[in-house]
């Protein structure tokens, strides 16, 4: 057996494990398809380890030599190792992207999706709200459920060709491939180079509502509201937008809240995370009321929740403060707060990291049940 020597910091493993394991399950999945050996049909994949030359993987498999009536659920351990040399993100990475373009799908998402500006409003001074129309049907659940949009958009509605996921074009499997070769020769500062040169035009927002136009047999009407300031290239593009324009994303990314539904939970929340946020209340099902910290560089923007109904008894503080003070002032709060059994949180970078430390290593929030992620980090522009 390979070596397998023990990460040292014991914080970045758990966080990269548990990111992974929440955010990324389909990666995971294909990185167990590709390195597990025989008749298996891998029905779910979890990290349960990293070490410095690989990723362990609990896999839960159904042995395909039994009948259909006769199917045995079993766990098998897959060891994948590290194949570039980079930091732990990079690595596992890598496993992913190369593990999905071996199977001839497209590393870079669920497809590209099409959308009908239909109306453009401000909610706030600095939150833009866009409604939009899809051609193709719009997740169930949308609290917190992410596309990445190109900053860019269209005067004239394309074609919309459904075609299977597994016939990509000999050009675009040659493209994935080519940028696989790249990803693993690259040193690492290049790799980081190629990867914001691929998404320096594409941003992350996040549904804030979809529902089934009466026109319609399915979801097809959504509002993304986006938080825009300064002079970004985000902000650029959801100011520029008007009633008739086509916009696209080239993937999408779904979140998952089942931990909150019981026991005491904390929300967390600056002004990009705001429309999850607000997805979450409004689909509220745990009988206790959360706690609710609400984030912001101007008090104004936390106008924002007043066309949300927010859970009765809910216990709200308002922070007002720089980027910089996002985790302090957090940390003080959460000082005030006795007990403390689920969390979601969405903000800056480094401010969410320290959230994150504190409730795992001080009130033991662990794995599952702490979601305080980065939506945004204070050395790059929103």
């Amino acid at each position: 057996m390979a070596s397998r020597s023990p990460i040292q910091d014991s914080d970045h493993k758990l966080d990269i494990l548990e990111h992974v394991n929440q955010d990324h399950s389909e990666e995971v999945l294909a990185i167990a398809e590709s390195h597990l050996n025989g008749s298996f049909k891998i029905v779910s994949a979890k990290i349960v380890d990293l070490f410095e030359e690989g990723v362990l993987i609990q896999a839960s498999t159904l042995d395909e030599k039994t009948s259909e009536s006769n199917t045995s659920d079993n766990h098998q351990d897959v060891f994948a190792p590290f194949v570039i040399n980079g930091s732990l993100e990079d690595k596992i990475l890598y496993l992913a992207y190369a593990a999905i373009v071996k199977q001839g799908r497209d590393f870079s998402g669920t497809g590209k999706r099409f959308f009908e500006v239909i109306n453009t409003q401000n909610i706030t001074r600095n939150i833009t709200r866009l409604t939009l129309q899809s051609s193709t049907p719009l997740p169930d659940y949308y609290p917190g459920h992410a596309f990445a949009f190109v900053l860019k958009s269209l005067q004239k509605r394309p074609e919309f060709v459904a075609s299977p996921q597994n016939k990509k074009s000999w050009q675009k499997n040659l493209f994935d491939r080519v940028f696989i070769w790249l990803m693993k020769h690259l040193s690492n500062k290049q790799r980081q180079k190629l990867l914001m040169s691929a998404n320096k035009d594409v941003r992350l927002y996040t549904l804030r509502k979809a529902w089934q136009s009466e026109a319609s047999d399915f979801i097809d009407q959504a509002h993304v509201d986006i938080f825009t300031h300064d002079n970004t290239l985000g902000s650029q593009w959801a100011n520029s937008l008007n009633k008739g324009d086509i916009i696209s994303s080239r993937s999408e990314a779904k979140d998952k809240h089942p931990h909150l539904h019981q026991g005491q939970a904390l929300l967390i929340a600056d002004e990009t995370a705001y429309p999850a946020l607000a997805g979450i209340l409004e689909q509220w099902q745990n009988p206790i009321a959360p706690y609710i910290i609400l984030l912001s560089e101007k008090e104004s923007e936390q106008a924002y929740f007043s066309h949300t109904d927010l859970p009765n008894d809910a216990q709200i503080e308002r922070i007002v403060c720089a980027p910089q003070q996002q985790g302090k002032k957090v940390l003080t709060v959460l000082e005030k707060i006795t007990e403390i059994d689920a969390v979601w949180g969405a903000f800056e970078s480094d401010s969410a990291k320290q959230v994150r430390h504190f409730l795992r290593n001080e009130r033991k929030v662990m794995g599952r049940n702490n979601h305080t992620k980065a939506y945004w980090r204070l050395n790059t522009k929103r």
